[in-house]
């Protein structure tokens, strides 16, 4: 209660210029992946952008789940259990907001099958520790 008060305070002692601040995009041939909101507690939130026909993630975790929400563009999502080999299948798209849980030990991905770039909203239950990433390999 103390620290959210706190913040606010301090936004609100922000010179105007100061309102706005850039995000560290991480850019390839497939599209980007940016990081939003990362705390301790509650995990992080990230924005995904997919060119058409690529796929992303081909991995699983240990510890770490997710809810994927595409907002804009249509996808597949497929996972499945790593000690499995029936795949779950979503179509998704930003024309019916619809929120998809990625449980722990499902490997995991995200198709563009759409025309357009694909946007997807990511949030994790931890954020990502590039020391401990508990991300593996392995296809749908």
């Amino acid at each position: 209660s103390l620290e959210k008060k706190l913040y606010s305070t301090y936004l609100s002692y922000l010179p105007k210029d100061k309102f706005s601040y850039p995000l560290k995009m991480n850019t390839d041939q497939r599209g980007s992946f940016t990081e939003f909101l990362k705390t301790e507690e509650y995990g992080q939130v990230s924005v995904n952008v997919s060119k058409p026909g690529i796929t992303k993630g081909q991995h699983w975790h240990h510890s770490k789940n997710e809810k994927f929400l595409v907002v804009s563009g249509k996808g597949l999502i497929q996972f499945r259990d790593i000690y499995s080999d029936k795949i779950i299948e979503y179509y998704v798209s930003g024309d019916k907001l619809e929120v998809i849980d990625i449980p722990t030990g499902y490997t995991h991905n995200i198709i563009n099958i759409g025309e357009s770039d694909m946007v997807t909203i990511m949030w994790a239950n931890e954020k990502f520790d590039p020391e401990h990433p508990d991300t593996y390999y392995e296809e749908v």
